[in-house]
């Protein structure tokens, strides 16, 4: 595989950024600020190709609702109830995942597994509007006075709301679509390597924590996502919508959780999102396959 095939895809990157977190320990200083980073500019790059004006239909806002009720409902609802039974440093790792909105990738692996991109470009821009009311309601609600609220505003303003202002900018720029991808998969792996690299003492001490995290992972993304697509489908619902709402069941932020945690507590409070992302990588790779095979 050359380089360049390396840099462009997803679940490569992905597993390199946390093979060499887990064996490097990450960055010996400045954790947080360079996991802000990293996101703020991952976050404006995935913005950049969310253009609103493709997305004129009435049909998108029955859409976006059902999207919502989805990712902020059903999923949040599931990554709760699993994350409860958790020590307390951990249970924070799960409320902040199932406070974060859903996935930028969403919109891409919708067009890859044959739905209807503007659908998901709609919905996700009306998630994300949700997030920036929905993440502070729920994380204080759960997690109350333990969370600064002034933080918390602050992180969300720099890693939702200056990117999609930036991403505005962005989109006038043009930049190949490679290159856009392969710059977005570093990024994504200096974040892996940052947030895996600072809890590397517990992931090799304390393989409990990994094994239990790894059972709700496949929980909460392959259970949620095939319940979706299985329930949909005896309702007779197209391929092209089922695709949108099972990736909106089955996908959250994680990056922006993973940061979240970092920069509001302590490193421990990320491995939840941290091991779910080796998940969700999966997930995607067995959905591509799944898709291909479907018929209709």
């Amino acid at each position: 595989m050359r380089p360049a095939d390396i840099l462009g895809s997803y679940s490569a990157m992905m597993g390199l950024g946390l093979l060499f977190g887990l064996l490097l320990g990450g960055f010996p200083w400045l954790t947080k600020e360079i996991s802000m980073a990293s996101l703020a500019i991952l976050m404006t790059l995935s913005l950049s190709r969310v253009r609103l004006g493709e997305t004129k239909s009435k049909e998108h806002g029955k859409d976006a609702i059902v999207a919502l009720i989805l990712n902020y409902g059903m999923l949040t609802g599931v990554i709760l109830i699993l994350g409860r039974m958790f020590p307390e440093d951990l249970w924070w790792g799960w409320v902040l995942m199932a406070a974060a909105p859903s996935a930028i990738s969403i919109v891409p692996f919708t067009t890859i597994f044959g739905g209807k991109t503007s659908k998901a470009l709609f919905s996700t821009a009306v998630n994300y509007l949700s997030a920036l009311a929905l993440m502070p309601l729920i994380s204080l609600a759960l997690i109350g006075s333990a969370v600064s609220v002034n933080d918390l505003i602050v992180s969300l303003l720099f890693l939702i709301v200056l990117p999609m202002v930036a991403s505005r900018f962005v989109m006038r720029i043009s930049i190949g679509k490679s290159v856009t991808t392969q710059a977005m998969n570093i990024l994504f792996a200096i974040l892996i390597f940052a947030v895996a690299g600072a809890n590397r003492n517990a992931f090799v001490s304390e393989p409990w924590i990994v094994i239990a995290v790894a059972a709700v992972s496949i929980i909460r993304t392959f259970g949620t996502g095939l319940g979706i697509e299985f329930s949909l489908r005896k309702l007779g619902v197209p391929k092209e919508t089922r695709v949108t709402q099972v990736l909106f069941s089955s996908y959250k932020n994680l990056g922006l959780t993973a940061t979240l945690a970092i920069a509001l507590f302590d490193p421990i409070v990320a491995v939840p999102a941290t091991i779910c992302i080796v998940f969700e990588v999966v997930w995607v790779i067995f959905l591509q396959r799944f898709y291909e095979r479907v018929k209709e």
